[in-house]
């Protein structure tokens, strides 16, 4: 009897075991497998991670912004492999050759709006929308999507919002400009599948449509802060599930790994079944700097991009530059007679602009304190550099009046001079030569730090350079494009602020100058 027991639970066992095995043969594939254990990249603010664990349980993770900081990293050998949405990899690879992926999915998803939960307005938009896509599968508009956006014939891939109306008000939609084919850029136009989507949507319910860009892990963000209405192309998760409100699905899809040709085609020459790749329409593929040059600035007029990009940076820098100075001039004035309450307010407002980092100062404006208000993300930048800038210039003021001798005071006071005359005519000049050269230093500094503004929907310079490597996958040219143009800018500003400190540095003062009304000959 004891025996029979044996058996039964032995085969019980074993039946359990090839299950178990069946399934997980079923669930990841062997050529996905093959990966455990490696680098793994993951898209910051997606389920990649989730399933990263799942299926990749011995790997290391490293996180990125977008697609093409994966790609960069892929290619440097950063990273081993990235999960990404197999649409946009495909479109990746027709792209960037060098980049390839397996077909087998690892997980099937489906990709929805998602909305402010627990919001009435967002509600009603929600359920209108689901109607309209409803209707859309009835007449077969979304297959016609699917053919065009998921297709290779790019004259079809336009979008037109000239005929939107706009009768019924407006709706503010976020989205990544790097998810191809589901947002992107292309002749300096929002296209892809999710923005036709919305603009036929928009179309027929007489909406007028404003497009707003940040990286993927500040959509939901932007949605429950109220900046907008919803935002496009997110997988559901019970997870995400719990914080957004998810239209019905838009479209279709899995999760794929990918990795770089070459190591496709090393495993397909041994004999490995990580060979299944996907299919190649890349074409033939252009090489070399000159090629470059031609895929980042003039294919598609790319270049106006930059040009946008640059007036960005050079407007928040300016307003910055200049507002701050303001705030930081006044702010001395006030506390230079030593007012204890103006001190202690500029003494807790320092504590907390130097302890905190500038992206996250700049999130917390305009997701928190501006939440609610209809304020642009290049307003907010200017705002928030402003508050840093202007804590940089009181501190320079601080230290280039303190470099200056106390005598000064006790003579121009001997002399009949009042505080503020002798501040600006005495103590002031004498200050500036000691002041200016750092003050060049954080004009350098406020300009390289506006290459965070992206995180605020601010399509500033680096912003573009992420917008144009997401169309043409290209790893480093744009980087070192928008390198070399932060090189000049920052040349220029150097070159201009000496010119400002040799004028106002009293010894290179001319001799005449010095004894301007000053009588020599008696």
């Amino acid at each position: 009897m004891k025996k029979k027991i044996t058996g039964w639970i032995t085969a019980l066992l074993l039946l359990l075991l090839l299950t178990c095995t069946a399934y997980a043969d079923s669930t990841i594939p062997s050529s996905v497998a093959a990966y455990n254990g490696k680098r793994i990249g993951v898209l910051t603010g997606t389920l990649m991670e989730g399933i990263a664990k799942e299926t990749f349980p011995d790997s290391e993770y490293l996180y990125f912004n977008n697609y093409p900081d994966c790609i960069t990293a892929l290619l440097s050998n950063k990273i081993d492999a990235f999960l990404g949405d197999e649409p946009g990899l495909k479109t990746i690879h027709a792209e960037q050759p060098e980049v390839n992926f397996i077909r087998d999915r690892i997980t099937n998803q489906e990709y929805s709006f998602a909305f402010r939960k627990n919001d009435p307005k967002s509600a009603d938009l929600c359920a209108e929308l689901n109607t309209f896509l409803a209707k859309c599968r009835r007449d077969g508009t979304i297959q016609e999507l699917e053919d065009i956006w998921f297709g290779v014939d790019e004259d079809r891939k336009v979008v037109d919002m000239s005929d939107l109306t706009g009768k019924n008000g407006t709706i503010k939609v976020i989205t990544t400009s790097t998810d191809m084919p589901f947002s992107y850029i292309k002749n300096n136009r929002n296209v892809g599948y999710d923005i036709d989507l919305v603009v036929r949507f928009c179309r027929d319910r007489g909406y007028q449509l404003e497009l707003g860009d940040v990286d993927f892990s500040g959509r939901i963000p932007a949605i429950n802060s109220g900046k907008y209405d919803f935002t496009t192309d997110m997988n559901v998760t019970p997870e995400r599930a719990e914080e957004v409100l998810f239209s019905d699905a838009t479209s279709t899809g899995g999760v794929v790994l990918a990795v770089k040709s070459e190591d496709l085609a090393e495993a397909a020459a041994a004999g490995s079944d990580t060979a299944k790749v996907g299919n190649d329409s890349a074409g033939d593929a252009r090489s070399g700097i000159v090629a470059s040059f031609y895929k980042t600035f003039i294919r598609e007029d790319r270049w106006q991009l930059f040009v946008k990009g640059l007036m960005t940076t050079l407007l928040v820098t300016l307003l910055s530059l200049l507002s701050g100075t303001l705030l930081g001039f006044a702010v001395f004035m006030l506390c230079r007679n030593g007012n204890p309450v103006t001190n202690l307010i500029t003494r807790v407002c320092l504590w907390l602009l130097q302890g905190m980092p500038m992206v996250v100062l700049l999130m917390i404006l305009y997701y928190i304190i501006f939440g609610s208000v209809n304020i642009s993300g290049i307003a907010v930048a200017v705002i928030g550099f402003t508050l840093t800038f202007g804590s940089a210039v009181f501190g320079l003021l601080k230290m280039g009046v303190g470099a200056v001798d106390g005598g000064q005071y006790e003579a121009a006071c001997a002399l009949g001079y009042s505080d503020r005359r002798t501040f600006f005519r005495i103590i002031l000049p004498q200050a500036l030569p000691h002041v200016l050269p750092a003050y060049r230093s954080e004009i350098v500094s406020l300009i390289k730090a506006t290459a965070i503004v992206g995180y605020i929907a601010v399509q500033d310079l680096t912003k573009m350079g992420d917008i144009v490597r997401g169309r043409t996958y290209e790893a480093f040219f744009p980087l070192i494009a928008v390198a070399v143009i932060y090189f000049v800018l920052e040349g220029l500003t150097k070159l201009l602020v000496d010119c400002v400190t040799r004028r106002f540095d009293y010894r290179r003062r001319r001799t005449e100058d010095i004894l301007k009304g000053v009588k020599t000959d008696d």
